[in-house]
């Protein structure tokens, strides 16, 4: 989940000790590291079932998507650090005991834009921009997923006409829409072979389903 919006954006992992001393001093630990991170609004949980094996809980965390897990363990705790791991991936790395909060908030800063960076290529890989009713005809016999961005200048009746004759509908039109060429450019709506006054996107029934769950 993105940092701004999982429910929990850090987990905190005590780890077992066996000595019952050195256990107190790790769970104290990670409380302390909880009241930290909580004070600069950070939402946290400690997950302190300490019967479960590590790499039960690493999995149970990365499945429900929480952004940042930190270990916290007997030699971490020596070493005044807990050891973060982002889900996106990556290197573990170290957060001081001692002011862990900007170390945690710059992790969950990059991680926002790593997210946001992959989603602009995703979305940027699944466009399909078309110019002309050939570049149509292809694309739909193509297996890739993704949505067409088509020059528009019709209406809701050549929406259904259209429909009717591809299978294909009109999904949205597009909140940033790209600068209209000049008329002179010869570039024209492919399927009503006018002027266009718009991009819209559009997409077959397979297609947009596919490019939904990829």
């Amino acid at each position: 989940m993105p940092p701004a919006l999982a429910a929990i954006q850090v987990v905190i992992l005590p780890l077992y000790a066996k000595d019952p001393q050195q256990q107190a001093s790790v769970l104290d630990a990670a409380a302390a590291l909880r009241k930290d991170l909580t004070a600069v609004g950070m939402r946290v949980h400690i997950d302190d079932r300490l019967s479960m094996k590590p790499g039960a809980k690493y999995f149970e965390w990365e499945r429900r998507g929480v952004p940042l897990r930190l270990e916290l363990g007997m030699r971490d705790l020596e070493k005044g650090i807990a050891l973060g791991k982002l889900r996106t991936g990556g290197e573990k790395f170290e957060v001081p005991l001692e002011d862990p909060s900007n170390k945690v908030s710059r992790a969950l800063t990059d991680m926002k834009s790593e997210l946001k960076s992959r989603s602009e290529q995703l979305k940027q890989r699944l466009i399909f921009r078309i110019e002309s009713r050939s570049d149509f005809n292809k694309r739909l016999k193509e297996d890739e997923p993704g949505m067409m961005l088509v020059p528009w200048g019709g209406d809701d009746d050549d929406e259904d006409s259209i429909k009717e004759e591809t299978g294909v509908t009109l999904r949205c039109y597009p909140l940033d829409q790209d600068e209209l060429p000049d008329e002179q450019e010869g570039l024209v709506c492919p399927f009503l072979h006018c002027c266009h006054n718009s991009y819209v996107f559009i997409a077959g029934k397979g297609l947009a389903k596919e490019s939904m769950c990829n």
